[in-house]
């Protein structure tokens, strides 16, 4: 009896820790990251009309990464970067039965290339960090609130990027 409670400890306090241990702080992607590049999804038709432009997103998303000390590759240096890690924004249309229709998702995501470790020949293009997805309001400045939420997702890569550079 004294062993099974002695084991039932163990397990309790030492289990998390295990458990964790086989999942990194996404953050530590970033650390030693020097470049990068951008792509910025094709916007919704309606988000675009009303004054999104995914051109002017994608270059002042670029400017913020430049300020942060990034250097932001083009599409075709990106090839040739170790990893070749993209930043990745996304504005999803929410749908659904009981949904109103002008309601958008905001992600961003950075994906890098990356090996399986059971087989390094394999390659493949993960996500490797995350920003939270966030839901943009609806009503008369709808895009604004887009924009503003994608900007909140960059500024938090920046904050993400350079708390594992900073040293």
């Amino acid at each position: 009896m004294c062993l099974r409670v002695l084991i039932l400890v163990g397990l309790t306090l030492f289990w998390p820790t295990a458990g964790f241990s086989f999942t990194a702080d996404k953050r530590d992607t970033l650390r030693g990251l020097k470049e990068i590049s951008v792509l910025v999804e094709y916007l919704p038709d309606d988000v675009e009309r009303e004054g999104l432009n995914r051109e002017h997103l994608q270059r002042d998303i670029e400017g913020r990464l430049r300020q942060a000390g990034l250097h932001v590759l083009t599409i075709s240096e990106v090839a040739n970067s170790p990893g070749a890690p993209y930043l990745y924004v996304a504005v999803y249309p929410i749908t659904g039965p009981s949904v109103n229709s002008n309601a958008y998702a905001v992600a961003l995501t950075l994906k890098q290339l990356v090996q399986l470790s059971r087989n390094p020949t394999t390659e493949l293009f993960a996500t490797t960090w995350e920003g939270p997805i966030q839901l943009s309001s609806q009503g008369d400045h709808r895009v604004l609130d887009i924009r503003t939420r994608i900007f909140d997702a960059v500024g938090r890569f920046i904050i993400d990027y350079r708390d594992v550079n900073s040293k």
